[in-house]
């Protein structure tokens, strides 16, 4: 399976649809997910999706080594707009392509 993460430019959506996400965790796959809600959409709503680590979008650069060499890396945050294309933006500058996913954590709860 290709790389959720990989220099800009290789073919990598720069989305992923949550049942393509769900497929991938229940095979097994080791994935970085990272939740990137503002704070008061986290506080409306805590609950992570599993295995995933909360950071502050607006700190992105004191956290971005975090998916140094984690090739399997997947952003959301609670609709999969700007704060998650915000980021994605980000390490596009840097070179690298990290999906979010679409319609972010709203979407994700309607798959159940």
């Amino acid at each position: 399976m290709m790389p959720a993460i990989t220099k800009t430019g290789e073919g990598i959506d720069k989305t992923i649809a949550p049942p393509q996400l769900r497929a991938r965790i229940e095979s097994g796959e080791d994935i970085l997910l990272l939740d990137l809600r503002k704070q008061e959409d986290f506080d409306a709503d805590p609950i992570l999706l599993q295995g995933a680590v909360k950071l502050d979008p607006s700190k992105v650069s004191t956290w971005e080594d975090l998916v140094a060499g984690k090739p399997n890396t997947v952003i959301y945050c609670a609709r999969g707009g700007s704060i998650s294309q915000s980021v994605q933006k980000h390490f596009e500058q840097k070179g690298m392509t990290i999906p979010y996913l679409e319609g972010g954590l709203a979407a994700w709860k309607s798959l159940e």
